[in-house]
């Protein structure tokens, strides 16, 4: 390979060197962070974080950090009591934590949290600068979905000829496990129990299955209704309503067929002819 070449080679890699583009990072992030489903009336914990590094190299930089949030409603209205503190104070870099009080009415909200940030710096003639406010102040808006819980429920039998002290189980719904549906209970012998839990889910309409299962797999007893499958619909996906008025007007008819078809027909002789 000669010098030329070599030359060549060498001017089409710084090219395309200074095709690549140069990543750009930002300085200032804000998120929120916790459960996007929680259960009407139900408490839930959300992380705010706020950091911003633009200034860093600033003289002398001195910067505060406050929020505001709330809890709307669909049509925009506040909830009262929605959020809790709905107010406070942030270190530059960190965290803070929020309790939403969600409504007992079903429905989509959103959880929105406003940043203000009040920052100065000293310059190169000692004076101090306050930094536009709208330079960084930031606002997060979550979404949130409130639903009613379901409530599945599982009747329990020992049929073991012992007594159960702690005994674990989990729910499942379509073969997978709830994580924190976790429960224990204490079932003398011959005795019976009920287990319910409270599932908060946004699954769309339609069939679903549940059962209860041991915790540990090799705890073998034997339990009337553990392991058992049992079926639930969301959105009356199961049609039982129109199913029965479908039933009761196929009888109404065939009723109606009967007695018409059985009807006696009446003779009333024959016309007598015109004279």
């Amino acid at each position: 390979m000669n010098i030329k070449t070599i030359a060549v080679i060498a001017l089409a890699a710084i090219l395309a060197a200074c095709l690549v583009p140069i990543a750009e990072t930002d300085a200032v992030y804000s998120n929120v962070d916790g459960d996007p489903v929680i259960g009407t009336g139900d408490d839930a914990e959300y992380t705010i974080t706020y950091t911003n590094h633009d200034y860093d190299s600033y003289q002398d930089l001195s910067m505060s950090i406050s929020y505001d949030a709330k809890l709307v409603d669909s049509s925009g209205e506040t909830i009262s009591s929605g959020v809790s503190p709905s107010s406070g104070d942030l270190d530059n870099g960190g965290s803070a934590t929020l309790t939403v009080d969600a409504p007992d009415t079903a429905g989509s909200y959103k959880l929105i949290v406003t940043y203000d940030v009040e920052a100065s710096y000293t310059d190169d003639e000692g004076e101090t600068v306050d930094i536009p406010a709208e330079d960084l102040a930031k606002e997060d808006t979550f979404d949130i979905k409130v639903v009613e819980p379901i409530t599945l429920s599982v009747t329990l039998t020992n049929e073991s000829g012992q007594d159960l002290t702690g005994y674990g189980v989990y729910f499942y719904v379509n073969g997978e496990r709830i994580e924190d549906s976790y429960t224990t209970f204490d079932l003398a012998k011959e005795g019976s129990t009920t287990v319910t839990y409270d599932w908060v889910t946004d699954a769309g309409n339609g069939a679903y299955t549940f059962s209860l299962q041991p915790a540990d797999d090799g705890n073998m007893v034997t339990i009337s209704g553990l392991g058992e499958e049992y079926t639930f619909y969301i959105g009356d996906s199961s049609y039982t309503m129109w199913v029965a008025l479908l039933v009761i007007v196929i009888i109404l008819l065939a009723l109606v067929i009967i007695w018409v078809y059985r009807k006696p027909v009446k003779n009333y002789g024959k016309p007598k002819s015109r004279r």
